[in-house]
């Protein structure tokens, strides 16, 4: 059937995340990449393992934010291959950093960071430490605002230092994006005021004051220092009747962010050099006691006019007259007889002297009859036939 089970069944077990779904109402609402003509040059589309992996190899990715940040970067590790990514554990603590070192050689990291002093910091960090070179980051994905509007927004001077820090977040971004890094900004996901389950947030962040938010961050200049903005209500506002907290989504959801993610980075990164192919140096797969082997063996078949390493004269003890250096010698006596007769007769001068000598012997045959039958004056017919008498 067509419930919360068993589509989370069919999420956890097959990783089927573009399926049919039974809304309350009855319709049916289905999410899957449409399929455009090669006519429009679009190459936007769904990514796996190793399509992400041919951009983002031997590069470093991190996530700094909130709650819905580290779902996108639990999405894009699913994407990535690390398929239990982002799964329910009530064990594990909620706010903390994670680390993942993806195909031996892409640490993707997320940090925590709920306000947008903490995002700034981190960011600074990131970018005091991309100085040297070695630990400069490649992409830098960002989001925030919920936390803000939950907990520092309520007078006047929260308001304005909140806008300050937006203002100083813009400046680090750039400065990420001048140390050549990819930035981009999560735009918070579309909020489900009527499930929101505690009155602070209901009192502080529906969706109402959300979009209030977000105009914040969009007047301080916070998109506008982005390489990207990934806006979360575009990919939410038709799902928002699944956030079942009123703030996050099913995993599936923000799959579907990381794919709109994983699609910008073809801009948003160069290309990665492709790897030289280096040959294997001469002698890497030799083997000195297996070629000493080969002497060995050699060794034996060439003294012992054995082309079967000494076992035909094994043979040789049940069967008189094969041993090998006895079937050589009778074979080299052959070889001997029939290239002496070979030269003979390739020899014109030779041949004809041969031939020359055999006509005059045929001769002298035929003559001595005659002779011996003139002197004898009585002579057969039948001879004298044959000998053309």
């Amino acid at each position: 059937g067509c419930n919360e089970a068993s589509r989370g069944m069919a999420y956890r077990e097959n990783q089927v995340s573009s399926y049919g779904m039974c809304l309350p109402h009855g319709n049916s609402h289905i999410w899957a990449w449409e399929k455009q003509a090669s006519h429009t040059h679009c190459r936007f589309g769904h990514r796996d393992e190793t399509q992400v992996k041919k951009v983002l190899n031997k590069r470093r990715v991190i996530f700094i934010g909130d709650s819905m940040t580290r779902n996108l970067y639990s999405a894009s590790l699913r994407i990535m291959g690390v398929a239990g990514s982002g799964a329910y554990d009530a064990t594990l603590p909620k706010h903390q950093g994670i680390t993942s070192i993806l195909w031996g050689t892409t640490p993707v990291v997320f940090k925590w960071a709920p306000l947008a002093v903490d995002q700034l910091a981190v960011l600074k960090e990131v970018n005091d430490n991309s100085v040297d070179g070695n630990t400069a980051q490649d992409l830098i994905v960002l989001g925030g605002g919920a936390w803000d509007r939950l907990h520092v927004y309520a007078t006047d001077e929260d308001r304005q230092s909140h806008a300050a820090t937006l203002k100083e977040l813009s400046a680090e971004m750039l400065r990420s994006q001048q140390q050549n890094a990819a930035v981009v900004w999560l735009i918070p996901t579309t909020i489900n005021s009527q499930a929101l389950n505690t009155e602070e947030k209901r009192d502080h962040m529906r969706e109402e004051d959300m979009e209030a938010m977000r105009s914040v961050y969009f007047k301080n200049g916070v998109l506008s220092a982005s390489s990207f903005v990934l806006d979360g209500p575009t990919f939410t506002a038709s799902r928002v009747s699944e956030s079942f907290d009123g703030v996050h989504y099913p995993p599936q959801v923000y799959d579907a962010g990381a794919q709109i993610l994983m699609n910008a980075i073809d801009w948003l990164l160069p290309l990665n050099e492709a790897e030289p192919i280096i040959p294997p140096q001469i002698g890497k797969m030799s083997n000195p006691m297996l070629g000493f082997m080969m002497l060995v063996l050699v060794g034996i078949g060439l003294f012992m006019f054995d082309g079967f390493l000494g076992f035909t004269y094994l043979a040789s003890a049940f069967v008189k007259g094969l041993k090998p250096h006895d079937l050589h010698r009778q074979a080299l006596r052959s070889s001997k007889k029939s290239s002496h007769h070979h030269d003979e007769l390739s020899d014109p001068e030779a041949n004809g002297n041969v031939l020359r000598s055999r006509l005059a012997k045929a001769k002298a045959r035929k003559r001595a009859p005659k002779a011996k039958a003139e002197t004898s004056g009585n002579m057969d017919p039948e001879i004298a036939a044959l000998i053309g008498r």
